[in-house]
């Protein structure tokens, strides 16, 4: 039987319940009640029509639904890798066995908080539930299941990690630390482009202009599959101006790499996802081989952190210091985050609070001359 409830909005929402006696709200409002009626009925006859076609459809566990939805899945070879263990780990085990018509809400929530008692993280929690949402999701698109109970859970995020930003004299100090040029070029690179660690190991020659001082942001590597990737879905190409200092760091290593007799023109050797290879990598490991950024950071950061004297860091906060350096330069909030490559206004507000100085409207309009009235008080006074 399919009825409609009030919401507190005063708008009105069909439900219906489904052939196992479960709750259906069936999605969207109304402003009439009878017309949230009508769909609930809808809705209700076609998973009841969607029931005479396959009655047994619901009763497939989800562990066999899975193995038919997972080679479908559009996505990167090394997400498809780090989803694999996430199932393996969390999700199998739960609900491999389980009918998927008998996954309810309740039931989901229940494993949510068996995940966090076992002692799995914020991060890893959301990753879980939204893999188990999606394949719901799927079961939904083929007509297996007529709702999803792991839709729009409301999940605790990760807490924010402090920033951590590289005053200049900390940076300065931090340089004299590293053992080599090699190092001393790749600490300046990030510092000085603020480019996230697979971008600025995926560098390469041809994406050079030094008489331009710019760089141009294309390719990222992919340590899990030892491949140069084009850039990441939903990333934008870009281009960056490089500082002075800079320039001359990566002149005077290219020269020492040309006298050495490299050919810097002959292509990296690694496989790249699009494209054609049109030189060598940029930052390398001192044998030559694609920079690994942990390994760069257990063997060069974290020794030359503590020789140094400059306290906990990671090489990621070289970005934060790049963006900080930048704002409290009086760059805006906006430039800031398409220089980081930032999709989302939002992901640059964890900067607002650096841009300290004011911008020079402000300035302007609270230096405005005072109002006539004013004056002829203080000539009164």
């Amino acid at each position: 039987m399919a009825w409609a409830e009030r919401l507190p909005s005063g708008r009105w929402r069909g439900v219906y319940r489904d052939a196992q006696g479960g709750r259906q709200r069936v999605p969207g409002t109304h402003t009439h009640k009878p017309k949230a009626v009508r769909a609930a009925a809808a809705a209700e006859e076609k998973a009841r029509r969607r029931m005479h076609g396959d009655p047994d459809a619901r009763k497939r566990t989800w562990g066999d639904w899975v193995e038919e939805w997972w080679p479908t899945r559009d996505i990167e070879a090394s997400t498809r890798r780090v989803d694999l263990r996430r199932r393996e780990l969390h999700l199998d085990p739960h609900w491999a066995d389980v009918p998927i018509g008998a996954i309810t809400r309740q039931r989901v929530k229940a494993w949510i908080a068996d995940l966090r008692a076992a002692g799995a993280g914020p991060t890893t929690v959301q990753r879980c539930a939204h893999l188990l949402s999606a394949s719901l999701s799927a079961a939904m698109d083929a007509e297996i299941i007529d709702s999803n109970p792991a839709a729009r859970l409301k999940l605790a995020g990760s807490a924010k990690a402090m920033e951590r930003y590289l005053e200049d004299d900390e940076s300065a100090a931090l340089w004299q630390q590293m053992p080599t040029q090699l190092d001393r070029l790749i600490l300046d690179t990030y510092l000085g482009t603020g480019v996230r660690p697979g971008e600025g190991a995926g560098f390469h020659w041809n994406r050079f202009d030094l008489d331009r001082a710019t760089v141009r942001v294309v390719e990222t590597y992919d340590q899990e599959d030892g491949t140069i990737k084009a850039y990441p879905k939903g990333r934008r190409i870009r281009d960056l101006p490089l500082p002075p200092d800079l320039v001359d760091a990566l002149r005077a290593w290219k020269a020492l790499r040309e006298a050495a007799g490299e050919d810097l023109e002959g292509g990296c050797g690694l496989k790249h996802s699009a494209g054609v290879c049109r030189s060598s990598l940029v930052l390398t490991s001192p044998s030559g081989t694609p920079l690994r950024v942990g390994n760069w950071d257990t063997r060069v950061f974290k020794p030359a952190l503590v020789a140094a004297g400059v306290g906990h860091a990671r090489v990621y906060d070289l970005r934060h210091t790049y963006a900080s350096r930048l704002l409290q330069a009086g760059v805006s909030l906006a430039e800031v985050g398409q220089l980081l490559g930032h999709v989302s206004p939002q992901t640059t507000q964890i900067y607002a609070h650096l841009a300290k100085k004011p911008s020079a409207v402000v300035l302007a309009a609270i230096s405005a001359p005072r109002l006539p009235h004013a004056a002829v008080v203080d000539s009164g006074s």
